[in-house]
């Protein structure tokens, strides 16, 4: 019985650190991308840092709009795997609980 609540307890910590990890993600996309902006549209420009070759500022537009999106699509598979849908879930449990028989069979054969 001891062990059932062992592994729960274990089950529960290694859930909380996955959503843990997922918010700080999602704190420093949060904090990076308005930094990138503001840094893009506000410093870079005053210090005069952005030449005028019409090159090089497309370039810089393209890399600026372009992080937050991939970053984006990645926090959007982080939460796919952090908060998995009830059907995903329920089929991660009923194959653990199908090879956890499997194995438990195989025991049980291998000692007749």
């Amino acid at each position: 019985m001891e062990t059932k609540s062992y592994q729960k307890y274990a089950v529960a910590k290694k859930q909380v650190k996955k959503i843990k990890d997922f918010y700080g993600h999602l704190f420093l996309f949060a904090i990076v991308v308005p930094l990138v902006y503001v840094i893009r549209f506000f410093v870079l420009p005053k210090i005069g840092v952005i030449s005028e070759e019409e090159g090089f500022v497309n370039w810089l537009n393209w890399h600026t709009y372009v992080l937050p999106l991939f970053w984006l699509f990645g926090i959007a598979i982080h939460a796919i795997t952090v908060f998995k849908p009830k059907s995903i879930s329920s089929w991660e449990k009923k194959k653990m609980q199908e090879l956890i028989e499997k194995e438990e069979q195989k025991n049980h054969q291998q000692w007749k």
